[in-house]
């Protein structure tokens, strides 16, 4: 790859649009809660204990794309949509036949909220725009009217958990994930700064391979999503990513991912690296991505 591509990939990128599109995105789905919450005067996003907050590359500035898919989370402490999340999944696992499975009430659950979300959710957007209900949350697929898209996230979460660990709903496999975001966050950062800022260079750079994987069509966007690049480069030594040279880190780096033993591989929080849900990956994956990042590199 040659110097001044990767310096360029390297870079940190502009937030400037995606700031200003947050703000239209954000007053989209508070409008959209407002909105649920006067056809519903119960309905169990209330004012007190729901959150709206963003995640992902835009918010820890690994983004490569500046007119990119924006993750937005809403989240809720409210305990209610927690008993009836748990107890709706348990009742699907014990239904034995697809009738009795159709007959458990979703009402106030999170798969139910989410399905009355998009009801509402577009009316705010024109014929242009596409929303689907997909296993990471609702999809709304706007780049032709806002030159954006979004996934919105629905999660609980206990307000007395000083971790304040997410419970991510997933309303294709009707279950929640567990996520510890702020570990997450927080594990990014730190590992930045033990590399004097080159692990979010890596990083970008990496995801620009992604692409390229992508557009080769060599794998599918959800096989290598933007949280399994981020996992992937976080397994790199700290030491390996210490030079001033951009170019040395890179090609240090990726000699290191073709010679290391990937099964020692582990998640921001010391685990095993398949349990951190959000990047969906697995060792297959992992040895595929690093021989496509070879192969385009050499």
């Amino acid at each position: 790859m040659e110097e001044s591509l990767l310096t360029q990939f390297a870079e940190k990128k502009s937030k400037e649009k995606v700031q200003e599109f947050y703000e239209i995105a954000l007053s989209i789905l508070t409008s959209t809660l407002e909105d649920l919450r006067k056809e519903q005067p119960n309905f169990l996003l209330d004012y007190e204990r729901t959150r709206i907050f963003p995640i992902g590359d835009y918010t820890n500035d690994t983004f490569i794309d500046q007119t990119g898919e924006l993750e937005i989370v809403i989240a809720t402490s409210n305990p209610q949509i927690s008993v009836l999340n748990n107890t709706y999944i348990k009742n699907l696992r014990e239904a034995k036949t697809k009738k009795q499975k159709q007959l458990i009430s979703s009402e106030g659950t999170l798969d139910d909220i989410s399905v009355k979300f998009i009801k509402t959710l577009v009316n705010y957007f024109d014929q242009t725009t596409v929303i689907l209900l997909v296993s990471e949350g609702i999809k709304v697929l706007c780049l032709q009217e806002y030159g954006f898209k979004i996934l919105i996230k629905f999660a609980t979460y206990d307000e007395n958990d000083k971790d304040a660990v997410l419970n991510f709903w997933d309303p294709i496999l009707k279950h929640s994930k567990k996520i510890n975001l702020f570990l997450y966050n927080e594990r990014i950062e730190e590992k930045d700064k033990n590399t004097n800022g080159n692990y979010k260079k890596v990083v970008r750079i990496f995801k620009n391979i992604r692409k390229n994987i992508l557009m080769n069509k060599w794998a599918m966007s959800s096989d290598l999503n933007k949280y399994f690049v981020e996992l992937i480069i976080y397994n790199i030594p700290d030491s390996i990513m210490l030079d001033k040279d951009i170019m040395l880190v890179f090609k240090k780096c990726i000699n290191y991912l073709d010679n290391c033993n990937i099964l020692n591989f582990i998640s921001f929080d010391g685990n095993k690296i398949e349990t951190f849900d959000l990047a969906k990956i697995n060792y297959s994956k992992i040895k595929n991505f690093i021989n496509y990042s070879v192969r385009i590199c050499f």
